[in-house]
């Protein structure tokens, strides 16, 4: 039975409608709802109407209760929707990888753990996605956030003691999560697997020791005294299925032939098409892969290297200019690949590789620009050494001097477009004395200069994928072969992302197990990044461009902790969604993460 203000409206003679208000008391009787009034109350006014129904809630409500704005408290908040927005992709976009992990009562004969594998793993990977830094702060992070309540876990068992034996755990499954990974990638979208990209990247890690880390240079951050080398594998749609940390690393051309063994054992390869950076290209690589039964390959040659192919003419190059019209680019052979791109199908020669000549009319300004920016500069510091010289005050050697010039020129990359000599002279000093230096003489090498404009703009692609080969379904034609060598930028973005966004470096670890796992637990982070960045880009949203945008905007829905001052009353609340965060949740399908049954399974209220 339920009690409820009923309004009557009625009509007077006049033709006025008055309204007059009971209450009534609604009960089931043969199936039918039915209401018995149990008072008349005439007429109200709309404030007075409204007060009656207040009443009738909180008298018939056990969480309704009547307090002032100030009796409400706003004891915590924690963030919610980011969290519960990756465990969704987590749980449902990847359907199956928390099962990869040892199940609690799996791990140990004499006792069952309080929290499991497969959750820390993505509380790792959720925090490098959100908010990356040390696992030390892993915990405190965990503490702002609402995982406890998403997971069902007890925050007092995510403690750094138990990262750190997980991470153990978690490297342990690395390649059955890989396998998982290839298989999925596979069920999902065969044609994704049919062109991998292969890549090199470099780190480094803060820490006592590791026996994985060597001395060495970085690119991006100089020497370093404990570098460690990452190799990744990504398909056509950049979802990672393979990665490793390599040890005995010498040089970027010596990983291919070792990871191709092992990928086409690992994976059961038949055939794919393997694209790599041209900083692995060596004949010996090229030779292992065209014998191999399951491995196409598109790279690129160096640049040095574009002069020494078999049907490449340079000469008709020689006199285009930076103001060379697009019929004046294709007059020379080329065809149209887009409005700045050009090519040349140099088909297959003597040694069983094709070869295609791309030519790019914005690269090229950009290469003849910067070189010649690059042979000013070289040219006035060679001015400055020059008066330095001639205005010695100690006597000079000469190789330290020619050290230094070289060092110059080297660091320029213009050391065969500038030559130069030491000629020398006696300088007297103040009091008299001798002293022995040099005069130095430089100039353009016009000829090294002219050879390297040649190639301006140009990139050679090589390939064992010709016109007769079988599979017919592997045969791609020029165009296809330059878009795939344009898409290995695919793992390019990942690196970046591991980099910038997750943050692999620095590494606040130090045993090999551990800086292994943590690069597993970066790769399942970028693995839902790239998630997000593909449905992103299948559907264009207005303002919302990045996964780093998605994550912001989830980021300002949280749950908060109310009471009520003077009652045993406290619940957890959740905030209102804005129109921005509804259209994150309709576009990946998890509107239900908001919804009043789910909430209140967490233990939530909505609003």
């Amino acid at each position: 039975m339920k009690l409820q203000l009923l309004s009557h409206p009625k009509k007077k003679a006049n033709g006025k409608i008055y309204k007059y208000y009971s209450i009534a008391e609604s009960y089931w009787e043969d199936k039918k709802n039915k209401k018995k009034i149990l008072c008349y109350l005439g007429s109200l006014t709309p404030s007075q109407a409204k007060q009656i129904r207040d009443i009738l809630k909180v008298a018939q409500s056990l969480d309704a209760f009547t307090a002032t704005f100030e009796d409400l408290l706003f004891e915590n908040h924690w963030r919610y929707l980011d969290m519960a927005f990756l465990n969704h992709l987590w749980d449902r976009e990847w359907k199956g990888l928390s099962s990869i992990f040892p199940s609690p009562e799996g791990t140990s004969n004499t006792r069952k753990k309080e929290i499991s594998t497969a959750d820390v793993a993505k509380l790792l990977a959720f925090y490098r996605c959100l908010d990356p830094g040390s696992y030390l702060s892993a915990v405190e992070w965990f503490e702002t956030t609402a995982c406890n309540l998403i997971l069902d876990i007890d925050p007092a068992h995510f403690n750094e003691s138990r990262i750190y034996r997980e991470l153990t755990a978690i490297e342990k499954q690395k390649e059955k999560i890989e396998q998982w990974l290839f298989q999925g990638l596979k069920e999902r979208n065969e044609k994704s697997m049919r062109i991998i990209f292969y890549d090199l990247s470099d780190s480094y890690f803060e820490g006592r020791k590791c026996s994985i880390a060597k001395p060495g240079r970085t690119k991006a951050n100089g020497f370093q005294s404990r570098r460690i080398v990452l190799s990744l594998l990504v398909n056509s749609e950049g979802y990672p299925f393979s990665w490793n940390i390599l040890e005995d690393y010498t040089a970027d051309v010596s990983t291919l032939k070792t990871n191709t063994d092992s990928w086409k054992q690992q994976f059961n390869l038949s055939k794919v098409i393997l694209v790599f950076d041209r900083g692995m290209v060596s004949d010996e690589n090229l030779q292992k892969l065209e014998t191999e039964d399951s491995y196409f390959y598109i790279t690129a040659l160096d640049k040095d290297q574009i002069a020494g192919v078999e049907a490449v003419d340079l000469s008709k190059f020689r006199t285009i200019t930076n103001a060379a019209s697009e019929q004046e680019i294709l007059s020379r052979g080329l065809m149209e690949y887009d409005e700045s791109t050009f090519y040349e199908d140099l088909e297959v020669d003597n040694s069983g590789r094709r070869h295609v000549l791309v030519f790019n009319s914005d690269l090229f300004k950009n290469q003849r620009k910067a070189r010649e920016e690059l042979i000013e500069k070289a040219m006035k510091e060679l001015d400055d050494e020059k008066d330095s010289l001639l205005n010695a005050k100690k006597s000079r050697n000469i190789k330290p001097t020619e050290q230094k010039i070289d060092k110059i020129l080297d660091k320029l990359k213009v050391r065969s477009f500038i030559d130069y000599k030491l000629e020398s002279v006696n300088l007297h000093g103040k009091n008299g004395s001798l002293i022995g230096s040099f005069n130095l003489l430089f100039k353009r090498n016009e000829k090294s200069i002219e050879k390297a404009m040649l190639t301006d703009g140009m990139w050679m692609l090589i390939t064992n994928i010709n016109k007769t080969l079988e599979p017919e379904e592997y045969r791609l034609s020029p165009k296809e072969l330059i878009r795939a060598y344009r898409d290995k930028n695919r793992i390019e973005e990942a690196f970046r992302d591991l980099k910038s966004f997750i943050k692999f470096q620095p590494t606040f670890v130090y045993t090999e197990d551990h800086v292994r796992a943590h690069y597993t637990v970066c790769i399942l982070s970028y693995l839902l990044d790239m998630t997000v960045t593909n449905r992103l880009r299948q559907k264009a949203t207005e303002n919302i461009g990045s996964v780093a945008k998605v994550y912001r905007i989830l980021k300002h829905c949280e749950v908060g902790k109310l009471s009520v001052k003077g009652t045993d009353f406290s619940g957890l609340k959740l905030m209102p969604l804005t129109n921005e965060q509804e259209i994150i949740l309709d576009l990946f399908n998890c509107n239900y993460l908001t919804r009043r049954d789910y909430l209140e399974s967490i233990g939530v209220k909505a609003l």
